[in-house]
């Protein structure tokens, strides 16, 4: 079967709200609506398991924070580090780039202080945000794949997406799109986590670990369709590919250890 996408333009959308007109890129508006939309079902979770959702709310805005900032210094850091390093200003280009290795070094060690400073359950509001993230990042990468963020090497495979190629403007040429496979997977892990819920009783955080431990070895494996000319090696692996490997590990490991806390399983209501 040869590939069914074909090229398109990025949306745009004109808001004559000012001369010359707004423009609403479609990539801005797919990732605010993952927030919004991410928030609301975290906030859900929460409520229905009886704990405080205000207090996801008022940490989303610091999340936003934290993928950009973080997001953005990881590109920069990963990705193209002599262009940065000499010439700093670039990593105040928050708009130009971004990692989602990055986004989670901030956001992760942020939101677990923001749970303690709160006094609140880590482990279980983690679960909260699981569920959250995984819906915000279907929309979140979908705004990737409306952006060609992301375009892979050529392929014949039916997900290919025609003229998208680095470096190969050709419409005739199909290229893997890493922002719509990410999009199809998280979508996915949004229905296990639901499933989950539905189904059975488990312990506090296994769920955003069951998170983490699913995206490792996708976007390990993923990496090896990003081409050398947009993707720096180190040794054989891209940035994320090493990072994969210590999100495993750690995911791993501290599965093993929630299986082993006293504390009783919990339902989500």
């Amino acid at each position: 079967m040869h590939p069914l996408i074909p090229w398109f333009e990025a949306p745009v959308l004109k808001i004559p709200v000012t001369d010359p007109p707004l423009e609403l890129h479609g990539f801005g508006f797919l990732v605010a609506i993952g927030f919004m939309v991410g928030g609301t079902v975290a906030q859900r979770r929460a409520r229905a398991m009886g704990d405080d959702a205000d207090a996801i709310n008022r940490l989303i805005g610091w999340l936003v924070l934290g993928t950009f900032v973080g997001g953005h210094v990881g590109y920069g850091l990963m990705y193209k580090p002599d262009e940065y390093l000499s010439n700093p200003v670039e990593f105040l280009k928050f708009w130009q780039g971004l990692s989602s290795f990055g986004g989670f070094v901030v956001c992760v060690p942020l939101a677990i202080w923001f749970f303690y400073r709160e006094k609140l359950s880590v482990w279980r509001y983690m679960d909260h945000l699981a569920h959250g993230m995984a819906i915000g990042w279907f929309f979140g990468r979908m705004g990737c794949f409306v952006a060609h963020d992301h375009p892979g090497t050529p392929t014949n495979f039916w997900l290919g997406v025609y003229g998208i190629c680095h470096g190969q403007p050709d419409a005739s040429v199909a290229c893997h799109d890493m922002g719509l496979y990410e999009a199809m997977w998280s979508l996915a892990m949004f229905g296990v986590l639901m499933a989950i819920d539905r189904a059975r009783k488990t312990k506090d955080g296994i769920q955003v670990l069951i998170f983490g431990l699913s995206y490792a070895p996708v976007r390990f494996g993923m990496d090896f369709l990003r081409p050398e000319a947009t993707d720096a090696r180190y040794g054989p692996f891209t940035p994320a590919q090493w990072g994969s490997m210590v999100l495993l590990i750690a995911c791993v490991g501290m599965i093993a250890q929630r299986m082993r806390a006293s504390e009783e399983p919990v339902k989500a209501g």
